[in-house]
């Protein structure tokens, strides 16, 4: 029954991608049309300003009231009679806050309003709660909305009322049942209810430990006129020219949804009254679009309006697409390129008047992923991608503006110019960050191993799908969606792990989400799984790390990696003194609750434990580093033949915890990071052997160079030193070679004979240009 029922939901939109495929093209070679229905072309927009008050929302964040509310009365007007109520702050996940709690919690608040006020249009507007919400307002209920990412809310204006309003929230956010959890999950929560990585790890039995729940984002009251209008997406799209590469003309694709404020109107029924909701429909004569700069100064590239004719209605489109009629700057990434970011205004008019406005950020950017190839290309520009996965932290509460813009710096200066954003959705905060500082990302739709295959799951899940393109759709930072990690149709490794595997499990599901993404944004690259295969766990999970010197198959590396203890003062604030040498199976498991893999540090990765915290420490690090270092340039080394992207994972830990972080919960940095900052900078010289150095026999090495700039480097000198451990030149080569835009290749094939007394060796590369130096790299060899 559900496989049929699947297959019907994946067939029609199969057809419906189709059809989009046909309006999505007839649209780029047609020229301009209007969509709202008796639209007439003009020009010149009549600049007016809404009113004061309705471009100051109202921030409802700060204190709440919270109250446990698992077996307790399901309605305010019961519930508020309890006592046990305490203060909480809003926005924060309720265990950032001290409370260790799952399931029914029940927020509420309070505020005044004057006559005036209590007259005006208002929205309600949630940025966050996890995981479920149930919404009533001076006792009316508005409604309920699930997902714990989205940004959702109701229309209030006829809840409001002078005087006090008392707002109440019924926030749900379950521990799963044994039997769902881990393989049959129906909570969209991503690695934030099931994950190597969070507390109590993957498989514990306390895996679910530590709630994320909450109203972790901003609340607020948004005034309007009686109309509003949602929703709005900019999709710019460029005009080709001759040789392919972007021009100065581009088009643009501006739509919104329309919501009218609803008011009770008393009718009679039979021998009482009931109140219906009848909305209120202000006229409207004309709407305008204007593109403005927003992070630069320069004049509008668009400034239009045309005439409304006819009704409009709950629920109506907004529509305008149309050639620019100006040059714009392009968006790029870091380091090629301005992030250039422009602010769409669209305004809805009755006669002089603006009764409604909504903006937008976006950027004027293309992209394309290859169809064979895998490569990636940004405004007709090739670009090798140099990744890592990032969990900013556990409880989405706990970041900053400034946190995100900390984090994106310290991945700018490793050389990473694409974060993957894993198995979760994060805060609004993050994506701004992208955009305004150049980080490209890929991001995940919060799918994590096994979920329910059913018809109620399958339609929340394009519910969320929906509402996560929606919600990020103006970023011009956000390049990939990918829909499921790790999904058990592409897992194997989990028949050793549940007796009920089933390995066709959730890939009917994957499909159907597959052909949907396509079909709603067909300017990004819509992946239907970060496959196994592109995680090869090398030396960690299974072989040893020299093995990623060996050719890979995969075009996508979305995961490579190893873990490494912190600091000890990092360690030092997750465990006790006598917890920091553990010494038998009760005393190791409180390492892997904080996610310390006992088995593979020891027995796969072969790293010892040392004779002290220090000297364990440091062992780790120096594994986590040189793996590291091993994997990216192997991976560059292979740039386009096959490999296009080579994502590391991770690059922080979200909690205090010993994982596979570059920098700790704390973000102090380990040698890792060091190691990936020079295996990713923009022009690589580096060394590969295919057999390990031996006393007393030939050993071959190559030398190679990579260049990821678009920038040609002539005439450079490269220098290749081999020196014992004293010191002392063993052997030396230089030569000269030119180095072209966007290129990588062996440049020097060297062979010598190393003495076993005399190790361990240094061999240093260092490129010149000029006399400055343009790259370097060094390698430490130990004969056995």
């Amino acid at each position: 029954m559900m496989q049929r029922h699947l297959q019907k939901a994946l067939k029609q939109i199969t057809t419906a991608l189709c059809l989009a495929k046909l309006v999505w093209y007839g649209w780029l070679v047609g020229g301009l049309f209007l969509t709202i229905t008796g639209s007439v072309w003009a020009q010149s927009v009549p600049q007016s300003a809404l009113p004061a008050w309705q471009t100051s929302p109202w921030l409802l964040n700060g204190q709440w009231q919270f109250l446990d509310g698992n077996l307790r009365p399901m309605h305010p007007s019961a519930v508020d009679q309890l006592s046990g109520w305490q203060a909480m702050t809003v926005p924060a996940n309720w265990h950032t806050q001290g409370t260790d709690h799952h399931g029914w919690a029940w927020y509420k608040r309070s505020f005044e309003l004057s006559a005036e006020e209590a007259q005006r249009s208002a929205f309600l507007q949630f940025d966050g709660v996890d995981y479920t919400a149930d919404v009533w307002l001076n006792g009316h209920y508005l409604g309920h909305h699930e997902g714990y990412f989205q940004s959702f809310g109701f229309d209030v204006s006829a809840a409001l009322q002078a005087g006090r309003n008392t707002l109440h929230v019924l926030v749900n956010s379950p521990l799963e049942t044994p039997q769902a959890w881990s393989l049959r999950k129906r909570l969209i929560k991503g690695i934030f209810s099931h994950h190597d990585t969070r507390p109590g790890g993957a498989w514990s039995v306390r895996g679910q430990e530590q709630n994320t729940g909450g109203i972790w984002s901003d609340v607020r009251l948004v005034w309007h006129q009686g109309v509003r209008v949602s929703d709005l997406r900019v999709t710019p799209t460029p005009i080709l020219g001759a040789d392919a590469k972007i021009d100065t003309a581009w088009r643009l694709a501006v739509e919104g949804q329309l919501h009218w404020t609803r008011l009770p109107q008393t009718a009679s029924k039979d021998k009482g009254t009931r109140d219906v909701q009848v909305p209120i429909q202000p006229r409207i004569d004309r709407a305008s679009v204007r593109v403005v700069p927003h992070n630069f100064e320069g004049p509008a590239v668009l400034d239009t309006t045309w005439s409304w004719r006819g009704q409009a209605h709950q629920g109506d489109t907004v529509q305008w697409q149309g050639e620019i009629p100006q040059p714009v700057q392009a968006w790029w990434p870091a380091g090629r390129g301005a992030q250039a970011l422009y602010k769409l205004e669209l305004r809805l008019w009755q006669g002089q008047r603006v009764v409604a406005q909504s903006e937008a950020v976006f950027g004027f950017r293309s992209f394309q992923v290859h169809p064979q190839t895998q490569a990636w290309t940004i405004n007709g520009q090739r670009l090798f991608i140099k990744g890592t996965n990032y969990i900013p932290t556990q409880w989405l509460s706990e970041m900053s503006r400034a946190d995100y813009e900390r984090d994106v710096r310290l991945m700018l200066q490793a050389h990473v110019n694409t974060v993957r954003v894993h198995a979760h959705v994060g805060a609004r905060e993050f994506y701004r960050v992208c955009d305004e500082m150049g980080l490209l990302v890929m991001q995940d739709f919060p799918l994590q191993w096994g979920y329910e295959d059913s018809p109620s799951f399958l339609a929340q899940a394009q519910r969320q799908l929906r509402d996560m393109q929606t919600q990020w759709h103006n970023h011009p930072s956000v390049v990939v969606w990918s829909l499921h990690n790790e999904p058990p149709w592409d897992a194997d490794w989990m028949k050793w792990k549940y007796p009920d595997y089933q390995p066709q499990q959730n890939k009917i599901l994957d499909q159907v989400l597959w052909h949907q993404a396509r079909k709603a944004d067909p300017t990004r690259e819509v992946r239907l799984h970060s496959a196994t295969t592109e995680h090869p766990w090398l030396g960690w999970y299974s072989g040893h790390q020299r093995d990623y010197a060996k050719p890979t198959q995969q075009a996508w590396i979305t995961e490579f990696g190893a873990q490494a203890l912190p600091v000890l003062s990092s360690l030092q604030k997750i465990f006790t003194a006598e917890e920091l040498w553990p010494q038998n199976d009760a005393a190791w498991s409180k390492w892997a609750y904080h996610n310390f893999q006992q088995r593979e540090t020891f027995e796969i990765a072969k790293v010892p434990k040392g004779n002290n915290i220090q000297e364990f420490i440091a062992n780790t690090q120096t594994y986590q580093a040189e793996l590291t270092k091993l994997a990216a340039e192997s991976y560059r080394r292979q740039r386009y033949q096959p490999v296009t992207a080579a994502f590391q994972f991770m690059f922080v830990e979200n909690w205090p915890s010993v994982n596979w972080g570059m920098l700790d919960y704390w973000r102090i940095p380990k040698p890792g990071y060091y190691a990936l900052q020079a295996a990713f900078a923009p022009v690589l010289v580096h060394a590969h052997w295919d057999q390990e150095p031996r006393a007393g026999q030939p050993w071959a090495f190559g030398l190679h160079v990579t260049n990821d700039t678009w920038q040609a480097y002539s005439g450079v000198r490269y220098h290749m030193v081999l020196s014992d451990k004293t010191q002392q030149t063993v052997w030396e080569h230089t030569a000269l070679v030119d180095v072209t835009p966007d290129s990588g290749r062996e440049v020097h094939q060297a062979q010598t004979v190393l003495k076993g007394d005399n190790g361990p060796y240094q061999l240093r590369l260092q490129l010149q240009q000029a006399g400055r130096t343009i790259a370097e790299n060094n390698y430490t060899l130990r004969l056995p």
